[in-house]
């Protein structure tokens, strides 16, 4: 008894119209919680976005301030000049009132993204430097106020209002307004930290949406398969039957045998035609046989024709299997990892606020390859839709090669990042010379100090067409870690090897060989001492007595401020409670000893006692 209700069609019809669906829903629910996952993350960058903005903008403010106020000091014997250089000063003072205010007013923002790494570091830093920036230009302003005191037609008051600036300048207050630029590096550098896992939250989304469809495709092919064989048995059974009594009635010749037919389909039109041929096979035997022999042939000859387009099936598909194969390999062979050239020699005359700026050109490089990626990407949707500009857009995109600007600004942006972060490498590397956050003493290694500074100097050392290399030798000893401001004695020993490559780029001789000895020792269990000595033309007796001088130099106008001797100075024996001596010779060159504790325990007990 065969009971159908629906058609073969129809059958197939609705197992496809299941595993369509099936296919929609998963790809649908796949691609929505992609969105929503794109959606946070997409609003997560913005945030970060903004968050970076503000710190550039606030750390760029502090760090032009603070470039306006030293330059104040040689400006004070030109009251023009150092006007509108303290107007500027001023700008920036309001700049940084406002961006401070913003990024306190952005802090209290109740919709910030989860996983921010400054959610705290922020506040924190917002909290504990508060009242630095206020404090630092009311300082300034009193010092200013002093200044104008004076009469600055003078010498004595002019040498006396760059003493007050000076003072300013390395001032506790002052340190510690130039550690809000390297706590906004930190800061920076957390919030690019947190941009990286916001693109690859956009990694992540992206995965899972191709997971739920690829799941939901894996489904519905499972499905598919089901329903296939759930057809086919559907089918397969009245069909074997038929089969049956098909069988029967050849077998045991047994013509009177109908089959119960109770369906329109075409099973039951396939049994309304079986048993009208059984009904006449009665009168028909010799050419029912005659059938069922040109049928078995009929058999033979699909089954030959099945199995050798299995084999040509088997055989395309090895062939493509191969050719897959190939053209991975190809694909693998066609990737190339570009190599970018590292930048030259960016760095002449360079100094320890170095860092500054850097991080400031490192911080706006990413704005720039936004923006450029951004007009790059405007172009080429300009040129989708509108393949066919006029005549006078084409000739200057011709003149100005827009297809080499396209393919190469990319290029030289990635270059110029490369050369940033070789740069931001190399003076991180340096950090012990540029410490001027430190205002507390510190046990540190003086070598590392002077290795670091010989390396911002390595330019110099050169053999170039102008002047000859210079050797450095260097006879260290076995030092113990020395008590001290590591970023200013790094500033005496940068003061020092500049005079010392100075005096020998003078002499101008290639066949002396030009050379820089560095000597350090242990003078006793309480003092070291570090010796750097040229082998230059030397120091006139009437000129060693005023090196120290503030103010004297004799180099040209415009390359030195007669400073750095001075500064040292006072650096070694104000700040260390040490000793700094110069010992010269007319022809054989110049020495500078310095001695300073390895304690500065000792150097109070010494001062007590005295």
């Amino acid at each position: 008894m065969l009971k159908i209700k629906l058609g073969i069609g129809q059958r197939i019809s609705l197992g496809y119209a299941i595993t369509l669906g099936i296919a929609v829903s998963g790809t649908v629910a796949g691609f929505g919680i992609g969105r929503h996952y794109y959606q946070q993350a997409s609003e997560r960058k913005q945030y970060i976005r903004n968050e970076v903005e503000l710190l550039h903008r606030l750390q760029a403010g502090v760090l032009q301030a603070r470039t306006h106020q030293q330059q104040l000091i040689p400006l004070v014997k030109n009251p023009e000049s150092y006007n509108e250089e303290y107007a500027h000063l001023l700008h920036h003072e309001a700049e940084i009132k406002s961006h401070w205010a913003k990024l306190k007013a952005f802090v209290k923002i109740k919709s910030k993204p989860a996983g921010d790494i400054n959610l705290t570091e922020i506040p924190k830093f917002l909290q504990t430097y508060n009242d630095v920036p206020q404090q630092y230009f009311q300082e300034l302003e009193y010092r200013r106020k002093q200044i104008q005191t004076l009469n600055l037609n003078t010498p004595k008051d002019i040498e006396q209002a760059q003493k007050i600036l000076i003072e300013f300048t390395n001032s506790d207050l002052a340190l510690n307004f130039d550690g809000i630029s390297d706590d906004l590096v930190d800061i920076i550098k957390n919030s690019y930290l947190t941009t990286k896992q916001t693109n690859e939250l956009h990694e992540q989304s992206t995965k899972l949406s191709q997971q739920i469809v690829l799941t939901s495709i894996t489904l519905s092919v499972g499905i598919s398969i089901l329903l296939a064989l759930f057809t086919s048995r559907a089918i397969a059974r009245p069909i074997q039957t038929l089969t049956n009594i098909a069988r029967r009635s050849t077998e045991e010749s047994n013509f009177n045998l109908q089959v119960n037919i109770d369906s329109n389909d075409e099973i039951g039109v396939l049994g309304n035609s079986l048993n009208q041929l059984i009904a006449t096979v009665k009168q028909l035997l010799n050419q029912q046989q005659a059938a069922n022999e040109q049928l078995a042939a009929y058999n033979e000859t699909l089954e030959h024709k099945v199995k050798t387009r299995t084999e040509e099936l088997s055989e395309k598909n090895i062939r493509l299997q191969q050719l897959l194969e190939e053209l991975q390999r190809t694909q693998l062979q066609m990737v190339q990892s570009e190599k970018m050239s590292a930048l030259g020699q960016m760095v002449a005359g360079i100094a320890h606020e170095i860092n500054n700026p850097v991080n400031f050109i490192h911080g706006n490089l990413a704005h720039v390859q936004e923006y450029a990626e951004n007009l790059l990407n405007f172009v080429q949707l300009y040129q989708k839709y509108y393949p066919e500009p006029v005549s006078e857009i084409v000739d200057e995109a011709e003149n100005i090669e827009l297809e080499f600007i396209q393919e190469d600004l990319p290029k030289m942006l990635d270059s110029m990042k490369i050369g940033t972060d070789r740069i931001r490498r190399i003076v991180l590397s340096l950090r012990n010379f540029s410490r001027l956050d430190e205002s507390a003493f510190k046990a540190v290694d003086i070598h590392e100090g002077i290795d670091s500074t010989l390396l911002i100097l390595q330019h110099r050392l050169k053999d170039t067409p102008e002047y000859p290399a210079i050797q450095i030798i260097k006879n260290y000893g076995n030092l113990p870690l020395i008590e001290c401001y590591p970023g200013q004695l790094n500033q005496v020993f940068m003061n020092i090897l500049v005079n010392a490559i100075d005096a020998l780029e003078e002499q101008q001789s290639r066949q002396k060989k030009n050379q820089i000895t560095i000597s350090t020792s242990i003078k006793d269990s309480q003092w070291v001492q570090i010796a750097i000595a040229d082998n230059g033309s030397g120091i006139p007796e009437d000129v060693q007595s005023k090196i120290f001088q503030p103010f004297f130099t004799t180099k040209p106008s415009g390359k030195g401020t007669g400073m750095g001797m001075s500064i040292s100075l006072q650096i070694i024996t104000e700040k260390h409670g040490g000793k700094l001596d110069c010992f010269s010779t007319i022809g054989q060159g110049t020495e500078f000893i310095i001695q300073i504790p390895v304690s500065q325990n000792f150097t109070l007990a010494t001062v007590k006692e005295c």
